[in-house]
């Protein structure tokens, strides 16, 4: 091959090297630097993945209880709700009402607390709430026998309170002199009030209004106590996305009725609009 045809050749092999390199800078460009593809659907974290866990004391009617194996409620119904907004199961678990906070904050057991809990300002130092879902004032509830009216009738009595919630909190500095007595749920204190082993029981009002409607009970509430609570789902403060996922799910069932069904289900009202 003549020098003239070796340079000509060469000339070819360098053209086509840069021709090839160009290329593959443009493939390459498209792929890593593209701004145009939408992003990924962002997922919420939960401890089995596609299921939402609640922790619950499931001894608390009508927002959960046990039908066997199975909870139900209020509570539970709402949860399945907003679970399938957000695209995964539901699922409850149940727990003391006073080791809730203390195991979602240890993290691993479960995704959220369901469990007709009150938001305030001492529980949100530990945990997240979504938004309010329900309104709850206090109660006193005693049996039909009793002359009892007032929460002034009761100073220096046995008290039933369930332990670590508003209701034991509210006795405790409303009622003086009086001897709380805790119980791990809200049955077992309004079983030992009909058992005489306490005089009253201190308590949320939408639950004990539920309970003394069983009249063979023989229970009446002598005192409704307006407190301004709110319920609200606790979750850990690691899992925002969760906290806001939840608060979109419950604004789309109340906007759409499904959570004035769930609420005549279980209340036999509708919600009030105040």
């Amino acid at each position: 091959m003549s020098k003239h045809s070796k340079m000509v050749a060469l000339a070819l092999v360098v053209a086509m090297l840069a021709t090839a390199a160009v290329m593959a800078g443009c493939s390459g460009g498209t792929a890593t630097t593209s701004t145009t593809a939408a992003p990924a659907k962002a997922t919420v974290k939960t401890v089995t993945a596609g299921t939402l866990v609640a922790g619950s004391d499931t001894a608390f009617p009508p927002f959960e209880s046990m039908n066997g194996n199975t909870a139900e409620g209020f509570d539970v119904d709402i949860v399945a709700a907003i679970a399938k907004e957000i695209g995964l199961k539901s699922e409850f678990k149940s727990y003391k009402f006073d080791t809730l906070i203390p195991t979602i904050v240890a993290g691993g057991k479960f995704d959220i607390i369901a469990s007709g809990m009150t938001i305030n300002a001492d529980r949100k130092k530990q945990i997240d709430f979504s938004d309010p879902y329900i309104d709850s004032n206090q109660s006193i509830a005693v049996v039909n026998a009793s002359t009892a009216k007032t929460a002034a009738d009761l100073a220096g009595k046995q008290i039933g309170v369930q332990s670590g919630t508003t209701g034991q909190a509210w006795a405790k500095e409303n009622i003086p002199g009086a001897t709380l007595v805790p119980f791990d749920d809200t049955l077992s204190a309004f079983a030992a009030l009909q058992a005489g082993k306490v005089d009253a029981v201190v308590n949320d009002l939408p639950v004990s209004a539920a309970i003394v409607k069983d009249t063979t009970r023989g229970l009446k509430i002598i005192q409704e106590i307006a407190t301004g609570e709110q319920y609200g789902f606790g979750v850990s403060k690691a899992n925002p996305e969760l906290t806001k996922a939840i608060n979109a799910a419950l604004a789309k069932i109340k906007a759409s009725g499904e959570y004035d069904t769930i609420y005549m289900k279980w209340f036999g009202v509708a919600p009030s609009t105040k």
